[in-house]
């Protein structure tokens, strides 16, 4: 094809003046020179579709990206905020604890005071226990009038005083009535009574019947 288009420029120009000659074979220079073979052309065309191929993979990776980014930013969020609410729960629990150890150590402190009063009504109850079991017990038959005498007014003088100190008990209110008798006898064993059911009321009702702290004979079952 290159041979036939060079025999017509030939048989053109013989026919043409050889100024025109000189003008067209530079016109055929020029674009000799700036020719482009097809095969460059279709190269051209392939890199640039292999580019365009290149751009699509690489638009739709940056997509992909993009979307994993969101599902990723989306999951820090949720991450975040179940962080925020297990801290909230925490300080919550912190505080909850807090108050329940107030409340706690302000209970034992309450328990210690009261424990603490307990023991004093305890002790100052065994007190008048172990007081009137010894009174129960010096009262005893065959000793000296005099003795007796005196021993009957320990108890009443005890009675009375322990009446004050307990206003409240019914029992020793009624202990503490004064009854006269003109027979020795009778007054000691009356006294000897009444100090033994002294000893058993504090006995019983402030819980002194313990090992430790019983002491003296029961008395016989009387009317409390």
């Amino acid at each position: 094809m290159r041979d036939a288009a060079a025999v017509l420029l030939c048989v053109f120009l013989a026919g043409c003046e050889p100024d025109r000659v000189a003008e067209i074979n530079a016109e055929i220079e020029k674009l000799t020179a700036e020719r482009v073979e097809a095969s460059v052309v279709s190269a051209a065309h392939s890199e640039a579709e292999a580019a365009e191929h290149r751009l699509a993979e690489t638009r739709g990776a940056l997509d992909q990206l993009r979307e994993e980014a969101k599902r990723l930013g989306d999951r820090r969020k949720e991450l975040e905020a179940a962080v925020a609410r297990e801290s909230e729960l925490t300080e919550r629990a912190r505080a909850d604890t807090a108050t329940t150890q107030q409340a706690t150590a302000a209970e034992l402190a309450e328990t210690e005071k009261k424990d603490g009063e307990i023991g004093l009504v305890r002790a100052s109850a065994m007190g008048v226990r172990e007081q009137a079991a010894v009174l129960a017990r010096e009262i005893r038959p065959g000793d000296p009038a005099w003795a007796t005498e005196r021993r009957v007014r320990s108890v009443t003088e005890f009675i009375a005083k322990v009446a004050r100190n307990y206003p409240d008990d019914p029992v020793v209110a009624e202990l503490a009535q004064p009854e006269q008798s003109a027979d020795p006898v009778e007054a000691a064993a009356l006294a000897a009574q009444k100090a033994a059911r002294l000893r058993d009321r504090f006995t019983r009702v402030y819980n002194l019947d313990t090992p430790e702290v019983a002491a003296g004979e029961q008395a016989p079952a009387q009317s409390k």
